[in-house]
């Protein structure tokens, strides 16, 4: 029932109706096939592998975010996590200040850091983890645009970035776009990563060993095989290669694109909306909706300034075009299953699809010399504006992504799990308030680089972790560690008045491995502090997974 925790738009009976629609659904929506490049065809172990690959949080050096993690089903294919997040999901914008107007409300990448996996804090975000500059749109409309991201960048000819070989003459946008979040140093890449590390990484890993919950189908195709086994039944033969990559995720892609929605049974003549709906198509129509969000994808595959910020707060698609009439200019979403995937626009600024119309009805919300011509004050009332609502809800969304179903199933994410470090208890304080510790990283057996961060701490000051087998709490002096302890110096964090450190605790040698859990806590030399002593409040985690899980050797 995970997925139908988000159901966040419909009542029970509308559910009800959809679930009736989903064991009803035909072979293929009405916007036909996507398109697929000639030189990357598609096949059932390559769609299974771009799944596999899809999921994997070990793509990340730190094990923490997967191209999923951005993009889950419920949500549309966009990132829940950015509507429930708050500020943990919030970008200061142009203004550099959280708390404003320009605020943009994206996704949580990783925490910056290098390749040897040690935190380097970033601007604005310290040491948690960065948010990007604008909202991660869904990926079920990807197979049909002709240029991807919101500002069309990925286009045109695919290149192996291995050899500069042109892979892909034309029609290469999705392998391109499959790329790119694996080096973003904000989404999950590390500092000065190339994306010939994220296919190494993976080469001795167990396919998503982080993860749980794999679907039946997707556990079978893995079996108790690697990735070099899993390229070499899809590719001919066991090489990871980023072009290789790229055609499994984009193959994957392809086939989360072939939605069917209730829509899709009306125009190939079978009755299936509701009143309301119909009426609210109407009001689609009538208010010129379609002239952008057309045909069957409901959308026009072009880019338009509307006035949902200033022209020059995000250039858009100028950047790419130099095109004046392109300044602020962003890719027209697909409309399908929008009901799903709030918050809405590129900068995630309107919560709701009630406030999307608000929008529309008061004509945007700036002006500019190239803004849309079809953007101008509304004329909708309150009968007018449920029934638009019901259409966009009702007709536009494909009920198996609700309920993952195939092939909207997916495995359970060690990121979205009880198995996160947690924090608990009450730290003492001293100058510059209760020292802040931090652990996101997988705590699995034989991880040899659990990074364990401290923040909010006075340059030069001597700080201590302490890792034990219960809470080793706050006391007047540093406790002796039943595990380990780890001692440093606070660095400056720059663009931040205070500074932080960071430890790679080994938890190979944790003799008890799988289910033992540890409690970690700073102990911070402070002048201003109790008993000059400030601590952290403690981190707990427990440690899974086993040594056959985690090593290369143990493939066949």
């Amino acid at each position: 029932m995970r997925a139908l925790s988000h159901f966040r738009c419909l009542g029970r009976g509308a559910l009800f109706g959809w679930m009736l629609f989903a064991f009803a659904l035909p072979a293929q929506a009405q916007l036909g096939p996507p398109p697929v490049p000639p030189q990357n065809p598609m096949t059932a172990e390559k769609v299974l592998l771009g799944k596999a690959l899809f999921w994997e949080e070990q793509l990340s050096l730190t094990g923490t975010v997967a191209c999923g993690t951005c993009h889950r089903n419920q949500a549309g294919g966009s990132d829940p996590r950015t509507a429930l997040a708050g500020p943990a999901s919030v970008h200061p914008g142009p203004d550099e200040q959280f708390g404003t107007r320009d605020d943009i409300h994206g996704s949580a990448g990783v925490v910056a850091h290098d390749q040897g996996g040690n935190l380097r804090p970033a601007p604005y975000f310290a040491l948690q983890p960065q948010v990007g500059g604008r909202l991660a749109p869904s990926v079920y409309d990807a197979a049909f645009a002709p240029r991807l991201f919101w500002d069309g960048r990925a286009e045109g000819a695919f290149v192996d970035p291995d050899t500069g070989q042109t892979l892909i003459p034309s029609g290469g946008a999705l392998e391109i776009q499959s790329l790119q979040p694996l080096v973003n140093t904000a989404e999950m890449g590390h500092a000065g990563n190339l994306m010939e590390h994220a296919a190494e990484r993976i080469v001795g890993v167990i396919p998503l060993a982080l993860a749980t919950d794999l679907p039946p189908e997707l556990a079978t195709f893995i079996g108790q095989r690697g990735y070099p086994a899993l390229f070499a039944e899809t590719f001919g033969t066991p090489e990871v290669t980023e072009a290789r990559i790229a055609f499994a995720l984009a193959s994957y892609q392809r086939e989360l694109s072939k939605t069917v929605v209730p829509w899709d049974l009306e125009s190939q003549g079978t009755p299936t909306l509701t009143a309301q709906e119909l009426e609210g198509r109407l009001q689609f129509q009538r208010l010129r909706c379609q002239l952008c969000h057309a045909g069957a994808r409901h959308a026009d595959n072009s880019f338009r300034y509307i006035g949902v910020r200033p022209v020059d707060e995000d250039l858009g698609r100028f950047n790419q075009t130099g095109n004046a009439n392109h300044r602020g200019a962003f890719r027209v979403p697909s409309l399908r299953n929008v009901a799903l995937r709030g918050p809405f626009m590129h900068n995630g600024g309107l919560a709701t699809l009630d406030e999307v119309l608000s929008f529309y009805k008061r004509g945007g919300d700036f002006d500019a010399p190239n803004k849309d011509g079809l953007i101008g004050a509304l004329f909708l009332n309150d009968t007018e504006r449920a029934d638009l609502l019901a259409y966009l809800t009702g007709a536009l969304t494909d009920p198996r992504i609700l309920a993952e179903q195939p092939p909207y199933d997916r495995p359970t994410l060690y990121s979205e799990s009880d198995r996160v470090p947690e924090l608990l208890g009450a730290g003492s304080g001293g100058g510059l308030g209760v020292p802040r510790i931090s652990a996101l990283e997988p705590p699995h057996v034989g991880n040899q680089n659990f990074t364990i961060a401290l923040s909010e701490v006075a340059v030069g000051a001597q700080a201590t972790l302490v890792l034990s087998y219960s809470d080793p709490g706050v006391q007047a002096t540093v406790p002796v560690a039943e595990f380990a302890s780890y001692s440093a110096v606070a660095v400056p964090m720059v663009g931040f008045s205070n500074g932080y450190l960071s430890a790679q605790v080994d938890l190979s040698a944790v003799p008890a491995g799988s289910g033992q859990t540890l409690y970690g806590r700073y102990y911070v030399v402070d002048p201003s502090a109790p008993n000059q002593l400030a601590v952290s409040e403690a981190i707990r985690f427990s440690l899974f997974g086993s040594l056959d899980r985690f090593l290369a050797d143990s493939f066949e």
